[in-house]
């Protein structure tokens, strides 16, 4: 047995890099997972879309291929799965949380060349931005209603200000806890991150969503984590996002604040590229709890402990803010359609989406 990686052509938008579907995906591995889930092979087939047949047979085709047994308890209402069939799940849950971000890069590098080699015409706009879960609905919206194409690189928070900065995008997504002033006061470790790379003037700010931040922990919370003094509990695995993200620098302020000290932390070290791979990690098992979206932790089953609530920003050059490809942004962040995409993520609002903010008006440091 072999595995053997392809891609494939969809008429109708399927997974799009960087949003909140999975770029690996296997059709028995979404079978197993429906029907760990659901309980039952009948509504494991309608939450796919696939007939009961067509889900059974493919159970059994598989069965051969590996000689196991991948369901427990037969043909009937209550189904399970099989201690190989868990085994083979988790496995590529596992994978999944280390290859997630290397997946969503190989993916939006495909996806772009191939798109522009179908349809020449395509306006580029290169953007940088902390990962976030909606932009795959910016994505979509943009190429089919103004054929821009949204070329996304996901870096941290800091990294997507100095190359917008630098001149390497025209756009770039940060995303601070303003709800909380106290976090990114002046001094703070995301005034000092973020602060200078803001400049008066210069840049403009352009709201994208609000969201919710918090621990996203194992379905029921079976530790009873309740804030960040629970993480250095003996026996708590924590799994941290990469530093310089947005998400990194307000969990380390947030930490701060409670007088929680990194080397208490057991995992503080490690470090995850998106909130999918953080919660793909506590999926996995390969930790108790990450630190990350809502709406991330809901899409793998996951129990989430609210914490924060921050405001995504989409930063241009002030000069650049009427050419036509950023005013097709702003267009489509204040469409309804791109607002009912934002109300079906749990964790997001965003009612006021495309509007355009002063930094002086709206960030606690220049106050």
């Amino acid at each position: 047995m072999t595995v053997q990686l392809d891609y494939r052509f969809l008429a109708a938008p399927g997974p799009t890099p960087g949003g909140d579907a999975l770029q690996l995906r296997n059709p028995l591995l979404a079978m197993l997972d429906a029907i760990r889930v659901q309980g039952s092979i009948g509504k494991a087939a309608v939450q796919l879309g696939l007939s009961y047949r067509h889900l059974w047979g493919e159970l059994k085709r598989h069965e051969a291929v590996f000689g196991q047994p991948l369901i427990a308890g037969g043909q009937g209402r209550a189904a399970q799965l099989s201690a190989f069939g868990e085994r083979l799940l988790w496995a590529e849950k596992r994978v999944l949380a280390r290859l997630l971000p290397q997946a969503e890069s190989l993916a939006g590098q495909l996806d772009r060349e191939l798109l522009l080699a179908v349809d020449p015409g395509l306006r580029v706009l290169p953007a940088c931005a902390s990962h976030d879960l909606l932009f795959g609905a910016l994505r979509e919206r943009l190429q089919r209603d103004a054929r821009v194409l949204l070329d996304v690189d996901y870096v941290g928070s800091t990294q997507a200000l100095e190359r917008l900065n630098a001149g390497a995008c025209m756009l770039a997504g940060i995303h601070l806890p303003l709800d909380d002033e106290r976090l990114c006061r002046r001094g703070s470790r995301i005034h000092v991150a973020l602060g200078r790379e803001l400049r008066l003037g210069v840049h403009k700010l352009v709201r994208f969503a609000r969201r919710e931040q918090g621990l996203i922990v194992a379905p029921g919370n079976p530790l009873g984590l309740a804030s960040l003094d629970d993480l250095a509990r003996d026996g708590v695995v924590f799994v941290n996002r990469l530093p310089g993200s947005g998400t990194r620098l307000m969990f380390d302020e947030l930490l701060a604040r409670t007088g929680g000290r990194p080397q208490d932390i057991d995992g503080y070290a490690s470090g995850e590229a998106t909130h999918l791979s953080v919660a793909a990690t506590v999926a996995a098992g390969g930790a108790d709890c990450g630190f990350g979206l809502r709406a991330a932790a809901e899409r793998f089953g996951l129990g989430f402990v609210p914490l924060a609530r921050e405001q995504y920003f989409l930063v241009c050059l002030k000069d650049a803010l009427d050419t036509p490809p950023l005013q097709a942004v702003i267009d489509v962040l204040r469409s309804t359609g791109f607002r009912r995409a934002a109300e079906a993520r749990p964790g997001y609002d965003a009612a006021a989406a495309g509007e355009v903010v002063s930094l002086r008006r709206t960030l606690p440091w220049y106050k």
